[in-house]
């Protein structure tokens, strides 16, 4: 239980679970690489757990053998036909992704998923894939189901990703591993940057290049995808509802261990960092092209108010819902722009979060996609009733915000936690002083 009737502080050494994006990724490219790869410290939530189940429909060899996952996969263009549709649950990111890789086999099945990934966004992704030449179909033109009848002869051709959205780069990478030809990708804006890495760890044919404006990518399949160990680093969108968390509370000294450290996924330790949180990187290290790090913060004071340009957005996405509880116990005005992409996550999170602010007594208000919250460093009434709508950011962001509030929220039904972070709501009593 968390309290406030006493002086807390987060204190201890915490292991991030697995990173969800790179988990996803070594799964299915695993999955694509002739030979045995091996996988440690993968994410076991239910949207990793979902991509395992789909990668084995559609011919890859996955078993976990004691805290290990043992990849036997099958090359590009070699997927089979499956007996049943792929259900992806609530995981965007497999559905997603999986979908390039199916439109480039000559296979033809329907993706589908729950009710909130039903009614996420999918044409943003397909209308990519389309052009190469395979037929896919969605609910209204835009939802899933995803029928996909893919095409073994993609047309190799040259894409501009006008979005900044990692999952559409990555569907289109995924499809030219079995396109014959060049694939050139142009990003108008940096996003995370996992598949490239890992396929550069794999021997694959990719180049990436970039300047102050653009990000370009060139991939060729004339090399094999090479089978690999992986160890795969913590998650920052996970650890970051408890570095947050410690650095709302002065006193804490929390030191975080193998977190991933890519600069497409720290962003949001920059802004507690501009906000006052005190935080040291203790030492780094590279593994298969990935930056990893340990980290320790050591909170001394309450933070202040902080202003996140919309170009800095796509790089802590997902750790908006926890910033938004870091704004609200900081002195000051905080302002985040440019938040168009979190209307189309799970839920409508922009919407949920400022309902959510309102109910535990933050003055919140949205102005077009920009959120402005009124902070300062008292504690808020809260014994308010979370609406979450299963989206499992939002539940863990306003549990964590029971440390700024007099009275506890109530949270209804926060099974959607497993889906990113199992252990969420026992790392968070295991180092809560």
């Amino acid at each position: 239980m968390i309290s406030n009737k006493k002086k807390i502080f987060f204190k201890g050494s915490y292991f991030p679970p697995g990173d969800k994006s790179i988990s996803h990724r070594i799964i299915i490219l695993g999955s694509q690489a002739v030979g045995k790869s091996i996988v440690t410290n993968l994410l076991e939530g239910e949207d990793v757990l979902n991509t395992i189940k789909v990668m084995c429909e559609l011919g890859a060899n996955i078993k976990k053998k004691s805290n290990k996952f043992i990849i036997y996969g099958l090359p590009p263009g070699s997927l089979f036909q499956p007996k049943k549709k792929l259900d992806f649950g609530n995981s965007g990111t497999g559905i997603r992704l999986i979908a390039g890789l199916v439109s480039s086999n000559n296979i033809k099945t329907v993706l589908i998923g729950d009710k909130s990934l039903n009614s996420r966004p999918m044409k943003r992704v397909t209308e990519h894939l389309s052009r190469t030449g395979s037929i896919i179909k969605l609910k209204n033109n835009f939802y899933p189901p995803i029928n996909i009848k893919g095409v073994g002869n993609a047309i190799p051709l040259n894409f501009e990703i006008k979005i900044p959205s990692a999952q559409i780069k990555s569907s289109i990478i995924l499809s030219s591993l079995n396109t014959n030809g060049l694939v050139k990708i142009k990003e108008f804006r940096s996003t995370r940057d996992h598949t490239e890495n890992m396929l550069k760890s794999m021997g694959y044919n990719i180049k990436v290049k970039h300047d102050e404006n653009y990000r370009y990518i060139e991939l060729k399949n004339d090399r094999l995808l090479k089978p690999i160990k992986y160890q795969v680093p913590g998650d920052p969108s996970s650890a970051a509802f408890l570095i947050t968390g410690a650095c709302l509370l002065p006193g804490s000294k929390l030191l975080v261990k193998n977190i991933l450290f890519n600069k497409t996924r720290i962003g949001f330790i920059e802004t507690l960092k501009s906000m006052g949180g005190n935080i040291k990187v203790i030492k780094k290290k590279k593994l298969n092209n990935e930056t990893v790090a340990d980290i320790f913060v050591d909170q001394k004071r309450n933070l202040k108010s902080v202003l996140v340009k919309s170009s800095k957005i796509p790089l802590q996405i997902d750790e908006v819902p926890i910033l938004s509880i870091a704004a609200s116990f900081a002195n000051g005005i905080s302002i985040f722009k440019g938040l168009k992409e979190l209307t189309v996550k799970e839920s409508n999170r922009l919407d949920l979060i400022h309902k959510n602010l309102l109910k535990i007594g933050v003055k919140s208000e949205v102005k077009g996609f920009d959120l402005y919250i009124h902070g300062n460093n008292k504690l808020k009434k809260g014994n308010a009733n979370i609406i979450h709508n299963h989206d499992h950011r939002i539940v863990m962001a306003f549990y964590v915000a029971n440390l700024i509030c007099e009275k506890r929220n109530i949270i209804k039904d926060k099974s959607c936690v497993n889906t990113s972070y199992p252990s969420f709501f026992k790392d968070i009593t295991k180092f809560l002083n």
